[in-house]
């Protein structure tokens, strides 16, 4: 499971946040609008409930501002309430210092508006259930504050998502700025953002492109040395094979130019892919290639048979930001390894898969282990496998550099149960 962003970890906490803000500040209001509807609801029941009880006889009063019913005892079909809950315990003890001895309420349900019952006790001892239609509280305002903390709830998640986006924006930039970005190719010092970066960000930025720079450089200087001294070793060599075909056709001697001419053949093809490794890193991307077009060349010049090699392709396959020769190096990589540690039939299949295409090379031979799959794309790697085969181990290496050049990924599947290497290139 893929680590949650930067992005979604700020609306998460900012709206959670938010939401417990508002929750706490929804009951404090809740309980304080009850309280106070409380006390002004006794306040203008005490008049009336201090007559029905016989608290006020013989005291002239004005006439009561509500109804009451009286009963001598509790209503059958009465529901008890909460005696902790804010409204009803301040109901109760501004009642008393009102003059009203209240006891326990209960409901009960009537039309248009539930009655609410309050045991009384009168002056000689007895308690009446006095009974007023009017509610101690709204009864729909729970569900209105429940609709309006929803609604707070989407408002504080809506700003929370701009602010969030707002902040991580320049980040997200700046991450697909590195990327995107080899340290070999030009980065530009003033690179278009999304959004405001902050003081922060620019840090980064600023510390990113000091590092690429040296990267840059470094690189430089060791694609130019490994250049120089591929190109140097080449002049000998061809010197020292140039000497060996001119010694005498004799016995003892043809076997011994064999093996020179043999060994000097491997070292030329050393030197070559120290090259092509060098070109890699080098040949500018700022073309545009028919990638099917230089499959059929890999395979007219592979001069393989069908049942050999083979190729699955639509007529055309356009591939921007791309240099002809690299796309060729890296089939011909894909296709020498599956010749030479697979096993025929190797098939070429290429095709598109959104923006992106997908070149696979397939072959039949065991694969690539998972645990070696990393390590092989490193320079100068072999597998276990391939020590008695020729070969320079930079291959993969070669094809990982390009891939990585062009924005794709290079990854090792099994389709169908066979052994294939996918790359994936960007078409635009």
């Amino acid at each position: 499971m893929a680590a949650p962003t930067l992005f979604r970890r700020l609306v998460l906490w900012q709206a959670l946040g938010s939401f417990a803000l508002l929750f706490v500040f929804s009951g404090v209001f809740y309980v304080e609008r009850n309280r106070t509807i409380a006390r002004l609801t006794a306040q203008r029941w005490a008049p009336a409930l201090r007559a029905a009880a016989g608290w006020g006889e013989g005291v002239a009063q004005a006439p009561p501002a509500v109804a009451v019913r009286i009963s001598a005892q509790r209503p059958d079909d009465a529901i008890p309430s909460n005696s902790w809950a804010p409204r009803i315990a301040t109901l109760r003890s501004t009642l008393r210092e009102g003059g009203v001895p209240a006891g326990e309420v209960v409901f009960t349900r009537d039309v248009p508006r539930a009655v609410t019952w309050i045991a009384v006790a009168t002056p000689d001892g007895a308690t009446r259930w006095l009974g007023i239609q009017d509610e101690v509280v709204e009864s729909y305002a729970v569900r209105r504050l429940a609709v309006a903390l929803v609604l707070g709830f989407a408002v504080v998640s809506a700003a929370s998502w701009a602010l969030a986006r707002r902040l991580t924006r320049p980040l997200e930039a700046l991450r697909r700025r590195i990327e995107s970005h080899d340290a070999r190719d030009a980065l530009p010092a003033e690179a278009p953002a999304d959004g405001t970066p902050t003081l922060e960000i620019s840090a980064i930025e600023t510390a990113w492109l000091a590092l690429a720079d040296r990267l840059a450089h470094q690189e430089s200087e060791r694609a130019l040395l490994l250049a120089g001294v591929s190109h140097d070793l080449r002049s000998p060599l061809a010197r020292i094979r140039m000497a060996a075909e001119l010694l005498p056709e004799t016995d003892g001697v043809a076997a011994r130019r064999a093996s020179i001419v043999r060994n000097v053949d491997v070292a030329d093809r050393l030197i070559a892919s120290f090259l092509d490794y060098v070109r890699a890193s080098e040949l500018p991307l700022a073309s545009t290639v028919d990638v099917v077009a230089v499959a059929r060349r890999l395979r007219e010049a592979r001069d393989e048979p069908a049942d050999v090699l083979a190729l699955e392709a639509p007529a055309r396959l356009d591939v921007a930001h791309t240099h002809e020769l690299l796309l060729e190096r890296l089939l011909a990589n894909l296709v020498d390894n599956a010749m030479r540690h697979g096993k025929p039939p190797v098939l070429m299949r290429l095709g598109i898969d959104g923006d992106q295409a997908v070149l696979d090379v397939q072959d039949h031979g065991p694969g690539i282990a998972p645990a070696a799959q990393s390590r092989l794309t490193q320079a100068f790697a072999r597998g276990d496998a391939s020590r008695g085969t020729p070969g320079t181990g930079l291959g993969l290496a070669i094809v990982q550099q390009i891939v990585r050049r062009m924005g794709g990924t290079l990854g090792f599947e099994r389709v169908a149960g066979l052994p294939c290497v996918r790359v994936r290139l960007p078409l635009h």
